[in-house]
This record gives structure tokens, C-alpha cells and sequence, in this order.
């Protein structure tokens, strides 16, 4: 059972990328309890390694590490005192904490290492080494300088757990490999285990992956069950009771099948999976359907058990064959496409394909076999409802044949003015209860203050009543808790807030509070609320890259861009990735001057150094991971900057200050220059309104886009959603070829004919006809899973005409004339078309009420399109049979 959510999907997608920074953290966890840092970190290092005794783990990181230092600052007075200088201490301190090897003696017969303890082996050892004066006088460390082990500076990842400081553990699964439920409350019973242990601290789970494994599985595991149900229920009101249970009797035999032949395949079961059954499901039992009716018929008319059986294995072979080669044609493209979109549903097109094939072979050696066993030639009763309905049908198609073809343009002309009007997206977001809040702090703001901002506002955010916990993050995005989160790394100006709130429903309140009040209470920061989304990850929903060689162009272009984004309605978050750039403190050395004392531009920059961000000097390996040592200045970066210039360098003549060598000035200097196709470019982003998409902003945007005047030199380009999109139609337009040849090859075989097959795919665009009217009235975007719907439907409707045009074709081959057999092919056909679309679309009625924003809308695709497509296959296909096979039209048989 893999994620639900896809934090572990089947196939190459990024979060099964070897680079160990993209793999989605199944559980984190979060030790709190202490202000300390340094104990915290010690602690989820212990906890790391008692988290390994849990068989199945892939691995575990640390979260938030805080990172130490063996930081030794000197005191300015003591320092000028004794002549003891950062240069001059460190080569002291690095002779007597070196790594070195003593050899090794031979003692009867056994070797006896040499240790000469050249390392310190606490800090104490350290404080109390003695330091040699300019005077030669030795004296303790300790009046030197002053010995302490701290967390690293300047800091680097913070993380609060509901306020309280903390240090995480994200806990990784191996992909596809293990039961991730099961795996969840194996690692929740050890943690429970554990917590004495590591009282007064507390773990507290931020993240609990596997419940959303759960939740998702169980909602369409539910799906699944009510399908089935409802399915049988339809088959036994419909078909009767023991033509029902022999056709609903095949839906665990083949749904069980094919979970079987898929697990033995090495496949895994996860959501896109279970979709994939879901969406089988009404499409397993069509051909059973199929074969049921003709056994049926023909034991109706007096054949033989043995004879009827076997006539209809005979004449169903191939239509069923190749009804099922269609089908599989049409996901075959969805199985053959490239890139991150494809490799996220890919599961669909595998259960879907493999569902289909088992069903037609249980149709073919099992059906019968059972059918001959089990069913009754029925006494000669009246025509039934749907037979007449049928033949009503046939007669419309008969008499009013321009009528009909001209309806069906008119409605297929209707159907794409529509789509216009229809909302496009690319993947939907997440229903989960869980909201990111980005906070992008101009460059060169420090993590302390990244950190101060970002707990204010999550503070005023857990006092609402809606609000379950707020966890933040400074410096960095965070743990991966789910598959599409881009990871930020060592970013001291960015900060994420995760609020988790009651319910899902929450969160359009908080977002919209958010925008009112962030630019009051964080007027530093760009606040940027969303929900987390599905498919690729994107920067944002609405991004267009601006590309340009001079910066200034580049600035004065994302200007007027921002303007034009901001002006757009339904577009919300407009920022920008080009930034303000570092503030810069140049000091300009006057390299004559500076030769005239013997001082070097390496000693000058040594020296701001040593007394800003300190020395490295050596390695502190008491602990289980080694430290750095450093020396520094007691204000390290607190250092007062007029101070600088007052700084003295030793010289021949004596200590001379650095005024002497150089001025200062202040500049910015761009912290980070974006290339992209090597190319400079920065980007504009923004979110969309509740209810909008990307491509409703797009479309507004647009014309404004076309009208901007931008400077020499400058080009911009669509990005986002947009450019997800079209990159995943692209793969998926490009194995299309492939699936349209098998498609033509399947009724190439079938009926050795190019018009019939042309007949047949006409029911294509009949498909789309009731997909858009039906979208809009369920209040569904049209985005990638309903491209997912109209691809299902396609086969769906295909195999209608295939069993249609195929009972026809017999009919002719036994003597019959076009009308005639036209006219009983549909009477024949229309119930079982009738009963594979109700059992299509009550097997996807369910998808239609889940909780996630996944399948509503490739659902009602399914649905409206093959009800519309349904009934004008039974009406358009008779009439370009007669029309298309050349036959002169005949006066329509009596009685008919």
C-alpha cells in the first residue's frame, strides 16, 4: 500500500529519484521540552538511531539541525595584554588538537597500540591548556578567551512545534516496497515505546503520512465496494436474476484476477491504482454483458446448450477482441507518455488495461461455461421495453436521416462554443486540512529575524478557533511531508508557516485573512497563503519568466509585468523573484599604501574575519559527530560596523589601524542571479482567487501581456501551470500516434474495412459532445483527470459501435438487406449498450462524492459524455452505415 497521496508513487517520479533530497518524509517527528538546542539535537540523534531498529525504515534526517560550534572568542583587553592574537592562538590550539598515529609495538606475539592522546579530551582539558604570552608567560585558556559549545552561527534552520522550539526527524520510506499503513503504526508503537526514555522532552509527530495513506485508500476502497454493489444491483433489476448473477459473479473473479496478476507483476496498491479499478469497473462486465445477451438469444431460439454456447464464443471472439483492443488503444497512450505528469497516473492506465484484459478472457473460457450451466431458454413473451426502444430509435435514424446528422453537428458545434466558457485547470489542490504560508523576507535578512516575524503571525494564527496546531520553519521549506513540495535549503530570508486546521473547509477564511492582514502585520514580507497542490510541482499557478542580459532592463520589466499581474482580476500573491539584492559594506584597499607597511589584501580580509564570523581552526571530535572550532571576536557579527575601520593589523613598525589601508562604501550586490537555458531571467508569480484558475487569469492576462511595452532586449514567456500542462499534453500527445495505429489496426482486423472503420470512429467526437455541458453543469474544471475521463470514454463508446456495426454485418452476410439489418442490429444491441453504460456510470457515481479534488471531474467526464454519446451512437451510427456502405434504400420491413 503506497501513499495515497503519492508521497511514494509507482514509477520514476521525483520522489523515487536517488537524490536523497527529494524523498517525502512518511512520518516526522519533532523532540520540544528544552530551549536548548544543543540538548535537542543530541536527543533526536539518540532517538535517530533507536528509530533504525524498526525494520523497513529507508532513512531518517535530522530536521532543523541546528548545527554546532566550539566557539572560542577572545577578549579584547586580555588580548592586547599578552600579545595573544587570533593568528598566533590558533597555531597553539591546532598543534594540540591534532589526530595523529603512534605506531604500534609487538608484544608477545599481539600488537599493543601506541595512543599519544594528541587530541583535548574534554572541554575542560581545553579551557585549562596553557597559552604562551608575547612575553613568553604561560597562562590558561580560560583568561584568554572564553571556551563554550553553541549551535552554529549565523543560524541556519530553525523549527517551532505549536511554539515550542524544536528538532525533527523525518522518517523515510523505501518506495513501493512496504506496506505504508502498516509500516506508520509500527514506527507509532515503537515512538510510544520510547517516550519514558526521553522524558522531561517530549516527540510530538508534526506529520503522520500514512494517515492520509489510510484515509485516501478507505474512500475509494468505499468506492470500489459501493460501485460493486450498485453494479450488481443494476445487473439483477435489469438483466434478471440469473442473467444478473452470472454477469455480477464476474466482478471479484476478475477484479481479484487482475489485484493478483498485479501484485505478481511487482505492482503496488496506491490511489492512482484504485482509480484505475474504479474506472474498470463498469467497463469489466460490458463484455461479459455482451456474451450473456447473444448465449441468451440464441438459447431463446432454440439452440442446444452446448450450441448456443458455442456459437456465441464463435460470433463474439473477435468483436469482443477487438472491443477490448480499442480500449486498451485508448489508454495506450496514457501507459507510453513521458515526464513527471504521466509517471503520477500511470497506475490508472495499468489497472485499467489489465483489468479489461483478464475480463475478456473470462468472458470468452468462463462465461460460457457458466452461462450453459446456469441459464434457461426463456418462454416467448412480448417484445421488451428496451427492444422496442431500440427499434423506435432505428425507425428516427430511418426516416429523418439528415435530421439526425445535422442535430448531431449542431450539438457538436454547440459543444465546443461551449467549451470557451468552460474552467480549465491543470491539477486541483489538495482537500487536506494543511495550509502553507511562504514568507519571503528581503535578501540578507538573518534567520533570527526570519524566525521572529513568522512566530508573530503564528501566533495570532493559533488563536483562532478553527486552528488544530501551527508549525514553523525558518531558513528552509521544512520537512517534505508531501510529494510536490519544492525543497528551499539555506534560505536565511524565508520562513514557512503550516497551519493545520480543523477541517479543510477552514482554510479559504484563513487565506483571505491572511491577505488582509499580512501586509499590516509583516509589511517586510511577501506572504504567500495556498493550499498544498497535486501533480508536478510548480512555483505558482500563474508564473511568466521574464529573460533579459541587463538588470536594469530586467528590474524595469518585472515592474510593468507586476502591474499588469496585479491588475488582472482573480490573480492574488503578485511578487517577484528578482529581489533587492544584499546590502554590501566595500572596503576599498589602497594597495600603495598598504605596501608601504608590508600588509597584504589577504591579511586585511583575514582580519574582518577573524572578527566577524571567526576562524575555523580544527576539528572537536568528542562528541559522536566532529565540531568545528573557531576563534572569533566576542561580538562576532554583532561587531559594530563604524568599529571596523578601528581595527588594527601588525605590522614591521607596530599595530596600525585599518583606516590607514582603506575606505568603506555601501552597495548591493545581488544575492542570487537565475539562469534558465542559459539564459539570465527572473520570474513574476502569483496565486489565483478561491474558485479561479490558472487559465481564467491567463486568458485575462493575455491581451495585457500582448499590449506591455517592454524594454530592448527583454522577452518574456508563460511558466506555472500553463507550461506543466502543456508539457504533459505534449507527452501525451506524442504517444498518441501510437495509440490511434493500434486503434485502426483493432478494426482493421475485425472488419477488414476502411469505411466501417471510419464509421466507428466517428463515435469519438460523439463523445465530447455531452463532456463539456456536462463539466460545467457538475461545476468541474476541465484539467488533466478529466482529459483522463474523455480518454476512457473514448474506448467505452468505440466498443458500443463495434457490437453494434458487427450484429449488422452478420445480418448482411445472412441474406439480409441494409434496413433490415440495420434495424434488428440496434434492437438487439440497445439493451446491452443500455446496460454497459448504467454499469459504467454507477460504477463511477461513487468518484463523483469523494472527499479529494482528483476524480470528481474525470468522473462526470466519464459520465455526461457516455450518456450523450450513448443515445447518439444508437441514432448516428445506423444512419452512416446505411449511407457509407453504398446500398440503395429500401422501404423499411413491416412490423419493424
Amino acid at each position: 500500500v503506497a501513499d495515497a497521496e503519492r508521497e511514494f508513487p509507482p514509477g520514476p517520479l521525483p520522489a523515487d529519484v536517488r537524490d536523497r533530497s527529494m524523498d517525502a518524509h512518511a512520518v516526522t517527528l519533532a523532540l520540544t521540552g528544552s530551549d536548548d538546542l544543543l540538548v535537542l539535537l543530541d536527543e533526536a540523534r539518540r532517538l535517530r538511531r533507536d528509530l533504525f531498529r524498526i525494520p523497513d525504515i529507508a532513512s531518517v534526517d535530522l530536521v532543523a539541525d541546528p548545527g554546532e560550534q566550539l566557539l572560542i572568542t577572545i577578549d579584547p583587553a586580555t588580548a592586547r595584554a599578552t600579545g595573544i592574537d587570533a593568528e598566533s592562538l590558533a597555531e597553539q590550539l591546532v598543534a594540540r588538537n591534532r589526530t595523529l598515529a603512534g605506531g604500534t609495538l609487538q608484544v608477545a606475539g599481539r600488537s599493543l597500540v601506541l595512543d599519544p592522546v594528541t587530541e583535548f579530551s574534554s572541554i575542560e582539558a581545553l579551557r585549562g591548556t596553557p597559552i604562551q604570552t608575547r612575553t613568553g608567560e604561560m597562562i590558561p585558556l580560560e583568561q584568554v578567551a572564553n571556551v563554550e559549545l553553541s549551535p552554529a552561527e549565523p543560524a541556519t534552520e530553525r523549527m517551532w512545534s505549536d511554539g515550542r522550539p524544536s528538532v525533527g526527524l523525518g522518517i523515510v520510506f523505501p518506495p513501493n516496497r512496504v506496506d505504508a499503513v502498516e509500516l506508520g503504526e509500527r514506527v507509532r508503537a515503537h515512538v510510544e515505546s520510547l517516550r519514558n526514555d526521553y522524558a522531561p522532552l517530549t516527540i510530538e509527530t508534526m506529520f503522520y503520512q500514512p494517515r492520509w495513506v489510510e484515509q485516501r485508500l478507505s474512500e475509494l476502497g468505499r468506492s470500489l465496494l459501493i460501485g460493486v454493489i450498485i453494479v450488481a444491483l443494476v445487473l439483477l433489476v435489469s438483466m434478471g436474476l440469473r442473467m444478473g448473477l452470472l454477469v455480477a459473479s464476474l466482478l471479484p473473479l476478475v477484479t481479484f484476477s487482475a489485484l493478483a496478476l498485479f501484485a505478481i507483476g511487482g505492482g503496488v496498491l496506491h490511489q492512482m491504482a484504485i482509480a484505475g479499478m474504479v474506472i474498470a469497473l463498469g467497463m469489466l462486465v460490458d463484455n461479459a454483458i455482451v456474451m450473456v445477451e447473444n448465449l441468451q438469444w440464441h438459447l431463446d431460439r432454440g439452440r442446444s446448450r452446448r450450441e448456443a454456447g458455442a456459437i456465441a464464443v464463435r460470433e463474439l471472439a473477435g468483436p469482443l477482441a477487438a472491443a477490448t483492443g480499442t480500449t486498451l488503444a485508448a489508454f495506450a497512450p496514457l501507459l507510453l507518455s513521458s515526464g513527471d505528469t504521466a509517471d503520477f497516473t500511470r497506475g490508472i492506465p495499468i489497472l485499467v488495461m489489465l483489468t479489461l484484459t483478464v475480463s475478456y478472457f473470462y468472458a470468452l473460457l468462463v462465461t460460457p461455461l457458466l452461462g450453459t450451466a446456469v441459464l434457461r431458454p426463456r418462454p416467448e413473451r412480448e417484445e421488451p421495453l428496451v427492444e422496442r426502444a431500440g427499434a423506435a430509435l432505428a425507425r428516427i435514424g430511418r426516416g429523418h436521416p439528415v435530421a439526425v446528422l445535422a442535430v448531431t453537428l449542431a450539438l457538436l458545434a454547440g459543444s465546443l462554443v461551449l467549451s470557451q466558457w468552460l474552467s480549465r485547470d491543470f491539477f486541483p489542490s489538495t482537500d487536506r486540512n494543511q495550509l502553507l504560508v511562504d514568507m519571503h523576507f528581503p535578501e540578507g535578512t538573518r534567520t533570527d529575524f526570519s524566525a521572529l516575524k513568522a512566530n508573530g503571525l503564528a501566533t495570532a494564527l493559533r488563536e483562532r478557533d478553527e486552528v488544530r496546531a501551527v508549525h514553523v520553519y525558518a531558513g528552509f521549506s521544512g520537512p517534505r511531508f508531501f510529494y510536490n513540495l519544492a525543497q528551499i535549503p539555506a534560505s536565511p530570508h524565508f520562513a514557512r508557516i503550516v497551519v493545520v486546521t480543523e477541517d479543510a473547509a477552514d482554510i479559504d477564511a484563513i487565506v483571505d485573512d491572511l491577505r488582509r492582514r499580512a501586509p499590516v502585520d509583516v509589511p517586510q514580507a511577501q506572504v504567500v497563503a495556498h493550499r498544498l497542490g497535486q501533480g508536478p510541482p510548480i512555483n505558482a499557478p500563474i508564473e511568466i519568466r521574464v529573460y533579459g542580459d541587463s538588470p536594469a532592463a530586467l528590474q524595469e520589466a518585472t515592474d510593468r509585468l507586476m502591474a499588469a499581474v496585479r491588475a488582472t482580476p482573480g490573480a492574488e500573491d503578485v511578487r517577484h523573484k528578482l529581489g533587492t539584492g544584499i546590502p554590501t559594506l566595500e572596503f576599498v584597499i589602497d594597495d600603495a599604501e598598504a605596501a608601504r607597511y608590508g600588509v597584504t589584501r589577504e591579511q586585511i580580509g583575514q582580519l574582518l574575519a577573524d572578527v566577524t564570523r571567526g576562524r575555523d581552526i580544527s576539528t572537536w571530535r568528542l562528541g559522536r559527530e566532529p565540531v568545528p572550532m573557531r576563534v572569533r571576536s566576542p561580538e562576532g557579527e554583532h561587531f559594530p560596523a563604524h568599529a571596523l575601520t578601528g581595527l588594527t593589523i601588525p605590522t614591521e613598525t607596530g599595530k596600525v589601524p585599518l583606516e590607514q589601508f582603506l575606505e568603506t562604501r555601501v552597495a548591493f550586490q545581488p544575492a542570487i542571479i537565475e539562469h534558465f537555458d542559459l539564459r539570465r531571467v527572473t520570474s513574476v508569480l502569483a496565486e489565483t482567487a478561491n474558485g479561479v484558475t490558472y487559465n481564467d487569469v491567463l486568458d485575462r492576462l493575455r491581451p495585457r501581456l500582448d499590449g506591455l511595452d517592454l524594454p530592448a532586449g527583454v522577452e518574456i514567456e508563460v511558466a506555472g501551470a500553463a507550461e506543466e500542462a502543456g508539457s504533459a499534453n505534449t507527452a501525451l500527445f506524442s504517444a498518441l500516434p501510437i495509440g490511434v495505429l493500434l486503434l485502426f489496426v483493432f478494426l482493421l482486423w475485425q472488419f477488414n474495412s476502411f469505411r466501417l472503420m471510419g464509421i466507428v470512429l466517428v463515435t469519438v467526437p460523439l463523445a465530447v459532445i455531452g463532456v463539456i455541458p456536462g463539466l460545467m453543469l457538475a461545476g468541474q474544471p476541465f484539467g488533466f483527470t478529466a482529459m483522463l475521463g474523455i480518454v476512457a470514454l473514448v474506448g467505452i463508446v468505440v466498443n458500443n459501435a463495434i457490437v453494434l456495426i458487427d450484429v449488422a454485418e452478420q445480418h448482411r452476410k445472412d441474406g439480409r438487406d441494409i434496413d433490415e439489418a440495420v434495424a434488428a442490429a440496434v434492437r438487439r444491441r440497445t439493451r446491452p449498450i443500455l446496460l454497459t453504460t448504467a454499469t459504467t456510470i454507477v460504477g463511477l457515481l461513487p468518484l463523483t462524492m469523494t472527499e479529494s479534488t482528483l476524480w470528481p471531474p474525470m468522473a462526470w467526464a466519464i459520465i455526461s459524455g457516455l450518456v450523450a454519446s450513448t443515445a447518439l451512437t444508437l441514432l448516428v451510427i445506423p444512419v452512416l452505415y446505411r449511407l457509407l456502405m453504398g446500398l440503395p434504400r429500401r422501404e423499411w420491413p413491416t412490423g419493424s
